[in-house]
């Protein structure tokens, strides 16, 4: 059941995404939330990707890592729409 909520949320990334970029596109913070996001992605990104993380033991393939990334980037995802959505509720109490 965990992978398939797993592969769900890969395939709904995207949508989140550019759900996310539509509703703050008239926020005032905008431009420094998406530069402080490619950052954290390119941070995290090249932590998981270039680093020998040894917590993972023997993994000859490097799937572990693979799907370490996309589930940081799915829970990356998964804030900023959260946060979206937040923004969202305030504007309309407005």
């Amino acid at each position: 059941m965990e992978v398939y909520i797993f592969f769900f949320i890969l395939g709904l990334m995207p949508v989140l995404w550019i759900f996310s970029l539509l509703t703050l596109r008239k926020w005032q913070f905008f431009f420094r939330f998406l530069w402080i996001n490619a950052l954290a992605v390119i941070s995290y990104s090249t932590l998981i990707i270039f680093s020998g993380l040894s917590f993972f033991g023997h993994d000859e393939y490097g799937l572990k890592k693979v799907f370490l990334f996309l589930m940081t980037i799915g829970f990356h995802t998964i804030i900023g729409f959260t946060i979206a959505l937040y923004y969202k509720y305030i504007m309309s109490k407005k």
